[in-house]
C-alpha cells in the first residue's frame, strides 16, 4: 500500500466543483435569491419556520461560494429573523434544532452555517414539497 495514494483518497477537499454549485443554485432559484449584500429574499413564505431557516442557511452558503462572492456564509439569528419574518426567539430555536440535526454548525455565538453535504437532500425534498402543494391547490 502506498501511503501517498491512500492519503489522497482519504483526505478530500470539502469544496464542491463549480458544476455542483451551479446545480444547487438551480435548485434554490425557485425558492429564493440572494442580494449582493447577503440579504436572502424568499419567494415562498408559506414554508414552516424550520424549512425557512434551512433555506436561508443553504442560500447563504451557496452564495458565498460562487463567483468570488463577498457574501458571508455565516448567518446570524437576527438575519434569519429579518429574512424570514420569524420572531428572533423562534429563529434562535430553529437554528439550534438545525445544529442538533447536523444540518448546520454554530460558527460563533448566535451565528450559523449550513453543512454543504446536507443541502442537496434538503433542496430535493423542498422541491418535492413545493410540487405537492402546487398540485393540491388546483
Amino acid at each position: 500500500m502506498n501511503l501517498g495514494i491512500l492519503s489522497k483518497q482519504f483526505l478530500v477537499d470539502d469544496d464542491a466543483s463549480p458544476e455542483e454549485w451551479g446545480r444547487l443554485i438551480e435548485k434554490l432559484l425557485p425558492h429564493c435569491v440572494v442580494r449582493k449584500n447577503g440579504t436572502v429574499e424568499i419567494k415562498n413564505g408559506r414554508l414552516s419556520a424550520r424549512l425557512l431557516a434551512k433555506l436561508v442557511l443553504s442560500a447563504r452558503l451557496v452564495a458565498s461560494k460562487v463567483n468570488g462572492s463577498s457574501v458571508k456564509s455565516d448567518v446570524t439569528v437576527g438575519e434569519i429573523a429579518d429574512f424570514t419574518g420569524i420572531p428572533k426567539n423562534q429563529s434562535k430555536a430553529r437554528a439550534k434544532e438545525l445544529v442538533d440535526e447536523h444540518f448546520a454548525e454554530r460558527t460563533a455565538r448566535g451565528s450559523y452555517r449550513a453543512r454543504r453535504n446536507k443541502i442537496d437532500v434538503f433542496l430535493d425534498g423542498l422541491s418535492g414539497a413545493s410540487d405537492a402543494k402546487k398540485g393540491g391547490r388546483r
